[in-house]
């Protein structure tokens, strides 16, 4: 099949390729097993590590790079069958993390982390559900056309929403804004971004939710609200010390995973 000529574009971010064959694929190096289906990708290494303590993960195979090694594991949840990994920080590398996840199987995928909030009434602890994701990266470029925005996926969503309301887990929906870089979000971005209706910041949103699309898998992000970018200056707010609110959100990302 002969390939479509790419648009030669001002800005090279623009320059999106429809083709669905690249010259590097994960699958050419990664096989498939068939016990690999659940996922949960999370950012909150402190938990994974107390799992590990309490005898409750099992390491089955791992991801590698030049920089890092991350262990997947195997898990369950009443009875069934997950596995869980740490997320890799930033678009780019959650983007190929996820594309070598999905050449071993994978097939469903909760991702749980934190994110920074734009409006200081969020509590930090308190759960949010990302429903669409301002691309002010450079990944999902690569994997969906251009556009401003991206959605999540709905069926999930709804999957999401109904496991939060039988358990009675309070949360709200929201605009997320990914960015590449965090040392780069100035006070006048910030406020360009909440006048649109972003809720929170993070960096790997936009990435999940296109790399998800263009492979047609199921994911969803579940977040908590972490540090406040909303004032003047930057509150820390101790986020990522709130152990339990991190224990319990994966648990959660477990139980929703393994009903997907």
């Amino acid at each position: 099949m002969e390939s479509k000529k790419i648009d030669s574009n001002e800005f090279p971010i623009l320059e999106f390729d429809e083709s669905r064959v690249a010259i590097i694929e994960a699958s050419n190096f990664i096989k498939p097993k068939e016990e690999f289906e659940y996922c949960v990708i999370t950012f909150f290494r402190d938990v994974i590590e107390k799992m590990k303590t309490e005898g409750k993960l099992k390491e089955v195979a791992s991801l590698h790079c030049e920089t890092v090694d991350l262990p997947i594991y195997e898990t369950y949840y009443e009875g069934k069958k997950v596995h869980i990994t740490l997320g890799y920080l930033g678009a780019a590398g959650s983007a190929g993390f996820l594309e070598e996840l999905i050449a071993y199987g994978f097939q469903k995928f909760i991702v749980c982390g934190g994110a920074g909030v734009l409006k200081k009434d969020i509590a930090v602890g308190h759960v949010i559900v990302p429903v669409s994701a301002v691309r002010d990266e450079g990944v999902s470029y690569h994997y969906i056309k251009p556009s401003r925005e991206i959605e999540c996926n709905l069926e999930v969503l709804k999957i999401i929403e109904d496991d939060f309301n039988i358990h009675n887990v309070s949360y709200i929906k929201a605009k997320t804004w990914t960015t590449d870089s965090f040392y780069r979000e100035t006070k006048e971005k910030v406020e360009l971004r909440k006048a649109e209706g972003c809720v929170t910041v993070e960096m790997e949103a936009a990435a999940f939710m296109a790399v998800s699309q263009f492979r047609n898998v199921k994911l969803g992000i579940i977040l908590y609200g972490g540090d406040d970018l909303s004032g003047v200056e930057w509150d820390s707010r101790s986020w990522n010390s709130r152990s339990e609110i991190r224990i319990n959100l994966v648990e959660i990302s477990l139980r929703i995973c393994s009903s997907l």
